[in-house]
This record gives C-alpha cells, structure tokens and sequence, in this order.
C-alpha cells in the first residue's frame, strides 16, 4: 500500500453521538475502520473512468504484457499482440482499440470493486489551524450531525501517535490522506492509461490512483476537513489511551453520559483533558470550559 505523508504534531477529532458503540470504542479504547458502503456519502467509492492519452501503439504494449502472463510456446508476446492489433478489425469489423478498451475497462473495474471491498477507513476531522479551539471543533454542523445534535462528545488525538499505535496494537500498516473536496464537481477520475502502464510495469501506481480516490469528496463537505486512515484489516483496532490529547463533552449531554465519560478518563490515568462544550449567551458560537474529570 502506497503512503500519503502527511507532516507532525497535528491534531485530529473524532465526534460522536454517544449511543452504546460509542462508548464501547471509547472505554475499550478501539476505533472501527468502516467499509466504504458503510460510510454517509451518497457517492462514496464512485468514480469514472478516462481513456485520455491512449494510442493503438500503447494498447498493442499492454497486450503483450497481458499476453505475457500466460506466454504462449509458439509465439512471443509481442508477435501475438501485433497480429491481433492488424487482424481483429479485418476479421471482427470492430476497431482494435474499442476491444481493448472495453477489455481493460472491465479488468480495471473489477479492480477496483476489489480495492473497494479489501480496504477499510476511519474518518477524522483534521484541525484547520493552530487556535486551541480551532475548525471544525468549534463547528456546529460538527457537533449537530456527528454529535447527536450538540448531545454527545468529541475526543481529539495526537494524529501521528495514533497512527503509529494502531499499527504498532494491530500489526498492520496504515496509508492516510486529507480528503480533497472536488471544486468542479466532477467525480475522481481513474485513468486507463495508469492500469495499463502498471500492468506493462507490473507496478501498484493503479492502486495508488485508486486510493486517491477512495478520498476525494464533493465540495459540500469540505465543513469536515476530514482525513482518513485506510486499512487493509477492518473492524475493531485497538490503540493506546495516551494518543488521546482531550475530550470535549456537549453542554446538552445528558447527565448520565457526562458522569460515564468523566470516570473512564479518571480510569485512564492519563493526561487526557476534559472540556465542557457550552453554548454562547448572546453570540452564534461556543464557550469551552476545561474541568476536572
């Protein structure tokens, strides 16, 4: 799996509702990676696919490389793409490079529903710059849609810590990316020349175009400034307590859940601070008070 460098001390944010699987995940210290189906976006995982840059010469060379895989005794690769390339239209009436093309764009999708059904993401809110409050924790559609309407919470981690936890917890290795929000409203676009040229390289940059993709969203949702984990295990990954930087609680919490927070961060015997999320008197925006666990 290719990896997206992202730069150090950067902090992220998780909101939740908190229904039971939220607290489950935050008392046994777990964070569920989600099947692209699973996730809110109507166009999750959808893409369309470009045949821009490919000429007769380039379909010949990825068909001798795909001829290659299975070589025949009689013929090289290359001699047997080359007779295809001057036969198939004389015999068929169809052009060569609406057969390839149509080929590779199957092959290329059925990898692709691969690469949709084999990786998992986590999502997370990336803060938008240095205030101690910054985007989007101190965003309303944040706390109204991820946190049961301003009635559940939100934890902040140490982006880097966690990612190097989860890997270390789970033995696995993570790829991550900030989610690029698409201003001209066209979907990710895979390139077939890009398969092609991996297949003719027997390279993974297909993969990587693909996984650029799985993290590219429309314009609308940019409030998040998401960034996303991708995992090739999915499910429950266990992490350390200590990426925790804070945790936010809404002032509309019910008590019960306030109480229930408080005393697993108690628990944790960590340096995880606690904050009371409140609503302004006068003003459309939020107070933050830091209080004791």
């Amino acid at each position: 799996m290719k990896f997206i460098v992202m730069s150090r001390n950067i902090r992220v944010f998780k909101f939740r509702a908190g229904n039971e699987n939220d607290l489950d995940s935050f008392f046994e210290d777990y964070l569920w990676f989600a099947s692209l189906s699973d996730l809110n976006d109507p166009y999750e995982g959808y893409s369309s696919f470009s045949v821009e840059g490919v000429d007769d010469d380039f379909r010949e060379k990825f068909l001798a490389a795909v001829y290659a895989k299975d070589p025949k005794d009689s013929i090289s690769p290359e001699q047997e793409a080359n007779i295809y390339r001057e036969e198939y239209e004389k015999d068929t009436g169809i052009k060569f490079s609406e057969y390839v093309d149509s080929k590779a764009i199957q092959i290329v999708e059925s990898y692709y529903d691969e690469h949709k059904n084999d990786f998992k993401i986590l999502s997370l809110s990336l803060a938008k710059d240095d205030h101690e409050y910054p985007a989007p924790l101190n965003n309303m559609l944040m706390w109204s849609h991820y946190a049961n309407g301003f009635k559940g919470f939100c934890i902040e981690y140490d982006f880097e810590k966690l990612k190097t936890s989860i890997e270390q917890v789970n033995g696995i290795e993570l790829a991550n990316s900030p989610v690029k929000y698409a201003t001209d409203g066209k979907l990710p676009i895979i390139k077939l020349k890009t398969f092609m040229q991996s297949t003719i390289d027997d390279s993974r940059e297909c993969s990587r175009e693909i996984l650029e993709a799985f993290t590219r969203k429309e314009l609308s949702w940019a409030y998040e400034n998401e960034v996303r984990f991708i995992s090739e295990k999915g499910g429950k990954l266990l992490y350390d307590p200590s990426c925790i930087n804070a945790i936010y609680i809404a002032e509309k919490a019910p008590s019960w859940l306030k109480s229930n927070l408080m005393a697993n961060v108690a628990l944790k015997q960590s340096n995880i601070k606690i904050h009371l999320v409140a609503l302004h008197s006068s003003e459309y925006k939020f107070g933050f008070h830091r209080i004791d666990a």
